[in-house]
C-alpha cells in the first residue's frame, strides 16, 4: 500500500478506528530505527550538551492549548511551565490516533489546539493533509538532549514535523497469589488465560495487541496478510473470548482493585501498577515474548496554532533533561534523552526494567501497519468483544 493509500485509509476508516484504544496502530518503519546494537545500546551520543529549558521566543502567548492523550505526563510540569514562562495550559483528550485526526481535519486549520500527540506512522499522512507546521528546530535547542536513534525518523526525516516524546511496549502483569502456572512467553499467556485465569484476565483494548498475543505466541508475523493466518486467528479469538473478563487499555494502576489475575498491558502502566501495589512481591511483570510491540509517540505542532510561540517553548521546556527525568518518573516510557537511564538510575526511580530495554529485548520488538488485512482485523476484533460480553 502507498503512503497516499495508507492516508485515505486512516482517513476513511472513521467508525472502525473509534472503536480502537490508543496502541490501535504502528507503522512497520519504526523498526529500523531500533534495530542493532549500536542504535539501541544506551551509550548513543547526543549532538550536544544541555541548553536552557527556558530558550525560546521572548514574546510567548499567554496560552497554551494540548490535543493529547489522557494522563500522560505529570500534571506539576505543566504548573511549573506555567509558573517559569508564563502561559497557561489547557488539555482536551482523545482516545486513538484516528480520533484526533478526524476532529483535525473537521476544523480544517482552526481546532484552536496548538500541540498533539501522534503515533510515528501517522505522521506522514497528516503532513499530506496540511495538520502539522513544518517545525523550526532553532526554536527548540534542548531539541540536541535527544540521543540520535530517537532523531530523524523514517516517518520524518529530518524531525522537520515532529519530536520523540517517549516510546514503549507490551506484555503481562500477573498476581501469583491466584497464578501458580510460570508465564515465559505469550504461548503461556493464553494458556494460563485459558485455565487458571479463565474469568479473571483483561486484554488490551486495542485489535491490534490482541491479534499481536495470537501471532506471536505462534510464531507468526504480526503484519501478515495471508487469508489462512487471518482464518486461524479469528478462530482463536472466539476461543478466547468466554475467558476475558475486560477489555482495558489502562489495567495497570487498577490490577489490584479489580482483582484480575491476569492483564496484558504496556509496559509504563505496568509499571504504574507496581508503584501503587501495596504488596509488589505479590505480582510479576513479564515482557511479551518471543516477540513484542513497540511504539513511538511524538511532539508536534497543529497546522493554524494559534500560540505556536508557547508551544515552541513547551517542547523545548519539556526536553530539559529535569523536567524530561520527571515526567519519565511520572508515566514510565523512556523519552528518549541522553542520560536519562542514568540518572533514573542515580535518582533512585523504581522498576527500571520496566522502561529500559537492553539490546537482546529491543530485538524482539516489532511495530504493526496497516495493510489490506486491516479491515477484517477490527471486525474480527469487534466480534470477539461481542462474544466476550466486553
Amino acid at each position: 500500500m502507498s503512503d497516499s493509500d495508507e492516508g485515505l485509509k486512516i482517513l476513511a476508516s472513521v467508525e472502525s478506528a473509534q472503536r480502537i484504544s490508543r496502541r490501535a496502530f504502528m507503522g512497520g518503519s519504526v523498526v529500523a530505527a531500533f534495530s542493532g546494537s549500536i542504535l539501541l545500546s544506551a551509550c548513543s551520543t547526543s549532538t550536544g550538551g544541555a541548553a536552557s529549558s527556558g530558550a525560546a521566543s521572548p514574546t510567548l502567548e499567554d496560552q497554551l492549548e494540548f490535543f493529547h492523550w489522557a494522563q500522560y505526563d505529570d500534571p506539576k510540569l505543566f504548573k511549573k511551565f506555567t509558573n517559569e514562562l508564563g502561559p497557561v495550559t489547557h488539555i482536551d483528550t482523545y482516545t486513538s490516533n484516528e480520533n484526533a485526526i478526524t476532529k483535525l481535519v473537521a476544523a480544517q486549520g482552526s481546532s484552536g489546539y496548538d500541540i498533539v500527540v501522534p503515533t510515528g506512522p501517522y505522521i506522514p499522512q497528516m503532513v499530506a493533509n496540511n495538520l502539522l507546521q513544518e517545525l523550526d528546530l532553532s526554536k527548540i535547542p534542548n531539541f540536541q538532549n535527544l540521543e540520535t536513534v530517537f532523531t530523524n525518523q523514517p516517518w520524518d526525516p529530518g524531525n522537520k514535523h515532529s519530536v520523540c516524546k517517549d516510546w514503549g511496549t507490551v506484555g503481562w502483569i500477573v498476581d501469583k497469589s491466584q497464578i501458580s502456572t510460570p508465564i515465559n512467553t505469550w504461548k503461556d499467556f493464553i494458556n494460563v488465560a485459558m485455565t487458571e485465569a479463565s474469568g479473571n484476565v483483561s486484554l488490551l483494548d486495542a485489535q491490534n495487541e490482541v491479534m499481536g498475543v495470537y501471532f506471536w505466541a505462534n510464531g507468526i508475523d504480526w503484519t501478515t496478510t495471508n487469508p489462512a493466518d487471518l482464518d486461524a486467528y479469528e478462530a482463536w479469538t472466539l476461543q478466547m473470548a468466554p475467558h476475558v473478563k475486560a477489555f482495558e487499555s489502562y489495567p495497570g494502576y487498577q490490577f489490584a482493585q479489580l482483582g484480575y489475575g491476569l492483564s496484558h498491558v504496556w509496559n509504563g502502566d505496568a509499571r504504574q501498577g507496581f508503584n501503587s501495589f501495596k504488596d509488589p512481591s505479590r505480582y510479576a511483570w513479564g515482557l511479551g515474548s518471543p516477540n513484542t510491540e513497540l511504539w513511538m509517540d511524538n511532539w508536534t505542532i497543529v497546522q493554524g496554532a494559534p500560540h505556536p510561540e508557547a508551544a515552541y517553548a513547551f517542547i523545548n521546556f519539556i526536553l530539559d533533561p529535569k523536567n524530561s527525568l520527571q515526567d519519565l518518573a511520572f508515566h514510565g516510557y523512556n523519552t528518549g534523552i541522553t542520560g536519562v537511564k542514568e540518572a533514573a538510575q542515580a535518582a533512585g526511580i523504581p522498576y527500571l526494567d520496566m522502561i529500559f530495554f537492553d539490546p537482546a529485548q529491543l530485538a524482539t520488538m516489532h511495530a504493526q501497519e496497516i495493510n489490506s488485512a486491516f479491515d477484517r482485523e477490527v471486525q474480527i476484533f469487534l466480534n470477539m468483544k461481542n462474544a466476550a460480553g466486553a
